[in-house]
């Protein structure tokens, strides 16, 4: 049975699945712009292509915090499968010049140091990038997202070795590129090497996280045959309208813990102003500004200097990138604090530490629900630890 804490724990991943999943049904609409046409040649314009996969993994441990060097050396191994959709039509070659395929894959882990991390069963979306039409020989990009049940959590009386993650429920993130090879007309080989991440996204510590460099093998059948082919589309608005540019205003609330090993879950807000600029089919750069207010740093000194007042606030200015894939945006921005009073704390009964570093990195992902309207989740992090997962909601104007 769950106890409250693991329920409300539950509860708070449910909605951010639920939210998740929407983008896995709407990334890429599958209709045909309407103001597009087509060279006389005979193209299906509204087809994909289902694609099954099957993945073994194997990768090598990174120790990246003190706190977790004892999973140094240690040798991750998975199985995965994958389904996917071949995106082939107008619209997403108008988008990108590319026929990318996205899908939904899952997996089973085992840690190796079973006695201390377990094993892990998880599901969520894929997505990969082809550098030129698919044909016998592809270098390709491919990235991982979604949700985690890992079986051995932290717990301070009877699993207190395991510093990387103290909640069943945990999300996943994984980069990585490598190559695709035909091996005949609907099997295909795909060799990749990825950097892999699983935490709790700080909603409750200890969460040193778990982090492995891997290599990955895939065998992929296409389920019918398919031929991907260069489209002459005659009107292109990327080529005949003005670049796209946009101000998005944002409005951002999550669930941070607090520091280990201090108990309970504070509230993180945030508004942030962003200008993104069109400088590529498929890219913008995106420029903003952000002002948060920490939560930790009220309730650490609520319970261990309550005669004295502090300032939560921290101001910041941010600049990255943004990825254009239809109805829906993912972002990578890089920020630095401009103003941020709160750092180190010192207590009585509290080890003095510095907590936020000078510069972090937010990953984002929203969609366009209708018109100017946008929602989705967002990740801030630190080098190696994370500050918060949050939902995020964006009106954007011009």
């Amino acid at each position: 049975m769950f106890n409250c804490l693991e329920l409300e724990v539950l509860n708070k991943y449910l909605s951010f699945i639920l939210i998740f999943f929407v983008f896995l049904l709407n990334i890429y609409p599958q209709v045909p712009d309407s103001s597009s046409n087509v060279s006389s040649e005979s193209f299906d314009c509204c087809s994909s292509s289902d694609v099954v996969g099957l993945t073994y993994i194997t990768g090598y441990m990174i120790p990246h915090a003190k706190e977790v060097l004892n999973v140094r050396g240690s040798n991750p191994r998975g199985i995965e499968l994958a389904y996917y959709s071949h995106l082939n039509n107008d619209e997403v070659w108008l988008d990108c010049e590319c026929y990318p395929r996205i899908g939904g894959f899952i997996s089973f882990y085992d840690f190796d140091i079973t006695d201390i991390l377990g094993y892990g069963l998880s599901g969520g979306i894929n997505f990969t990038y082809f550098f030129g039409l698919p044909s016998d020989y592809n270098f390709h990009l491919k990235g991982k997202a979604g949700f985690a049940y890992l079986t051995k959590p932290f717990d301070k009386e009877t699993h207190p070795q395991n510093m990387s993650y103290s909640t069943h429920f945990n999300y996943i993130l994984s980069a990585g590129a490598g190559i695709t090879i035909k091996l005949l007309d609907q099997l295909e080989l795909q060799v990749e090497g990825s950097m892999n991440h699983q935490s709790n996204a700080a909603l409750l510590e200890p969460n040193g996280g778990i982090n492995y460099w891997a290599a990955s093998s895939s065998i992929n059948y296409f389920l019918e045959p398919v031929s991907f082919k260069t489209r002459e589309v005659k009107y292109d608005p990327y080529l005949t309208q003005p670049k796209k540019t946009r101000w998005d205003l944002s409005f951002s609330w999550g669930i941070s813990s607090m520091p280990y090993p201090e108990p309970g879950q504070v509230p993180m807000y945030g508004i942030t102003i962003n200008r993104s600029i069109q400088v590529y089919r498929i890219m913008a750069l995106l420029f903003g500004a952000e002002l948060e207010r920490n939560a930790r740093a009220v309730e650490l000194f609520r319970r261990y200097r309550p005669d004295e007042a502090v300032n939560p606030y921290r101001f910041s200015l941010l600049g990255g990138v943004e990825f254009l894939m239809g109805k829906t945006l993912f972002s990578v921005q890089f920020g630095g604090y401009l103003f941020i009073p709160f750092r180190h704390f010192v207590a009585d009964g509290f080890p003095a530490r510095t907590f936020e570093d000078r510069t972090y990195q937010r990953w984002g992902l929203v969609y366009n629900i209708f018109e100017n309207f946008y929602a989705g989740i967002n990740f801030k992090s630190y080098r190696n630890s994370a500050d918060h997962l949050s939902l995020r909601f964006t009106y954007s104007f011009r």
